[in-house]
C-alpha cells in the first residue's frame, strides 16, 4: 500500500470510526437496542439530513420505546423500515381475511340452523291434514326456498373468500422472494446486516440450542482508501474477491454477511473460542495475501489488512448483546491489538467507555 493511499485510508478510518462512535454513544445513552433499523434511524437523525427526524427523536426523550422508534422510521420512510412496513401490511391483510372467513362460517352455521327449523316446520304442516288445508305450508315452503337461496349465495361468497385466502398464502413465497433484495448486499451478493440480525435471532432463541456459537466481526482496512484513491470500480472488484474468499473460509453451515462499508460478520456454530480465533487469523492472513490490481498499472497492486473482534455466545445471550460484544472487541482490536484479532471479555466490557472515547478513534 502506498504512503498516500495509507494516509487516505487512515483519514477515512478516523472519520468512519468517529461516526460509528457517535451513533453508538447516542444509542447507548438513550438505551436504544442495537437493531439494524435503529442504527440507520439514529445515523440519519445525527446526520442533519432529516431535521424533522432529529426533532421527532429528541421529542421521545430518554429510553424511547421500540414501537415509538419504529413509528418514526416508518413516518420518515427509512430504507431499513421497508421490511417492517411490508410485514405489517401482510399481517393485517391476512388477519382481516381470516376474520372475514370466520364471520362467514358463523353466519352460515346460523343459516343452517334456521333452514333445519324451517324443514321441520314444513314437515309438521304437510303431515297435519288441518294445517295442510291452509296456506301456511305454501308460505313455509317459499320461506324455506328463500333461505336456501340466501345460503347458496353466502356459500359461494365464502368459497370465494377462502380461495382468495389460499391465493394469498401462495403469494407468500413470491413475497419472500421480493424481500430478498432487502436482505442482500447489492455489491457482493452476501447477506446484509438485516439478514444477520434475523439469523442471530433464530439461532440464539431456538429452544434446545446447546452448541457454542461465535460471532466474528471484521473490518477490512484499506477498502475506503481504494475507493477514494482509485475509484469505486476498483473497490468493488476488491469486494468481489473478498466475498469469494470469505465464502470459502467458513463451513457451508456457517454464515457470512457484509454489515457495513468495510465490515463483515461471520457466524460460526459449534466452535470454541480458540477455534474462532484460529478462523479469524486464517481469514486475516488470506486477506493480507490478496493483491488488488490497479487500473492502468500492470505491475502495481494494493494490499489490504483486516482486524477482527470475536464474541462467544453466553447462556441467555440476546442478539443485540452478542453483536455489541463483537463490535466492541473489534473497536479494541483496531485501537491497538498487535495480532489484529481480539476476543470480547468482561474486562473489555468494563473498558467500553474508554474504547468508545474520541481519543480511541
Amino acid at each position: 500500500m502506498t504512503r498516500q493511499a495509507a494516509a487516505n485510508t487512515s483519514r477515512s478510518q478516523t472519520k468512519s470510526t468517529a461516526i460509528i462512535l457517535k451513533v453508538a454513544q447516542s444509542m447507548s445513552q438513550l438505551s436504544i437496542a442495537a437493531l439494524p433499523r435503529n442504527y440507520e434511524l439514529v445515523y440519519e437523525a445525527l446526520s442533519g439530513r432529516l431535521p424533522q427526524l432529529s426533532r421527532d427523536l429528541a421529542a421521545l426523550g430518554a429510553t424511547p420505546k421500540q414501537d415509538a422508534l419504529d413509528e418514526l422510521g416508518l413516518k420518515h420512510h427509512l430504507i431499513a423500515h421497508g421490511a417492517l412496513a411490508a410485514d405489517r401490511a401482510r399481517a393485517t391483510a391476512q388477519e382481516e381475511l381470516n376474520d372475514l372467513a370466520l364471520q362467514l362460517r358463523h353466519s352460515l352455521a346460523q343459516r343452517h340452523a334456521f333452514r333445519s327449523q324451517l324443514d321441520r316446520f314444513k314437515i309438521r304442516l304437510t303431515s297435519d291434514p288441518v294445517a295442510g288445508l291452509t296456506e301456511f305450508a305454501d308460505d313455509a315452503a317459499r320461506l324455506r326456498d328463500a333461505a336456501g337461496l340466501l345460503m347458496n349465495e353466502e356459500q359461494a361468497f365464502l368459497t370465494a373468500v377462502q380461495s382468495s385466502a389460499e391465493r394469498f398464502a401462495a403469494l407468500e413465497g413470491a413475497f419472500a422472494e421480493s424481500r430478498k433484495p432487502l436482505n442482500r448486499d447489492p455489491v457482493t451478493g452476501l447477506p446484509n446486516r438485516l439478514a444477520l440480525s434475523a439469523r442471530l435471532k433464530t439461532l440464539l432463541e431456538s429452544e434446545g440450542e446447546t452448541e457454542p456459537v461465535a460471532l466474528i466481526v471484521a473490518s477490512v482496512e484499506g477498502l475506503r482508501g481504494l475507493a477514494e484513491q482509485h475509484g469505486a470500480a476498483t473497490a468493488e472488484k476488491a469486494l468481489g474477491k473478498l466475498s469469494t474468499l470469505f465464502r470459502k473460509s467458513i463451513k457451508k453451515s456457517d454464515f457470512v454477511a457484509r454489515v457495513g462499508g468495510q465490515e463483515f460478520a461471520f457466524l460460526c456454530s459449534d466452535v470454541t473460542e480458540e477455534n474462532a480465533q484460529a478462523i479469524a487469523q486464517r481469514i486475516r492472513q488470506s486477506v493480507e495475501a490478496l493483491r488488488v490490481a490497479l487500473p492502468g498499472r500492470a505491475f502495481t497492486a494494493e494490499t489490504l489488512a483486516l482486524a477482527a473482534g470475536i464474541a462467544v455466545a453466553q447462556p441467555m445471550a440476546t442478539p443485540s448483546d452478542f453483536m455489541q460484544q463483537a463490535e466492541l472487541a473489534l473497536s479494541a482490536a483496531r485501537a491497538g491489538s498487535r495480532s489484529g484479532v481480539l476476543v470480547y471479555s468482561t474486562e473489555l466490557g468494563g473498558r467500553r467507555d474508554k474504547i468508545y472515547s474520541p481519543h480511541a478513534a
